[in-house]
């Protein structure tokens, strides 16, 4: 079964077919493990940006406001105050 993902991209779709092909062809520990990786750099980069924006947060600050742009569509108002309050309490 061939599928190649139909996102924008500028790669050309010969690239991406052997790209997908490349990673279908590892076994699953080797995929989980990419996986992983990709997620870690995610979260360092998101640190990272948040830290260039606000250098002196703190370090409980720094996690609410990871957890607000990563799961800002999974809570509403009410509970992402509450989450705030929960890391606030944490100081």
């Amino acid at each position: 079964m061939e599928r190649v993902y139909n996102f924008p991209s500028d790669t050309p779709i010969h690239i991406r077919k052997k790209q997908v092909s490349i990673v279908l062809e590892k076994t699953p520990a080797e995929r989980l493990k990419m996986c992983a990786e990709m997620t870690d750099f995610s979260l360092q980069m998101l640190k990272r940006l948040i830290k260039a924006k606000h250098p002196d947060i703190s370090a409980n600050r720094l996690k609410f406001e990871m957890v607000k742009m990563l799961y800002t569509d999974c809570f509403n108002e009410e509970e992402m105050s509450r989450i705030e309050q929960h890391f606030a309490g944490l100081e």
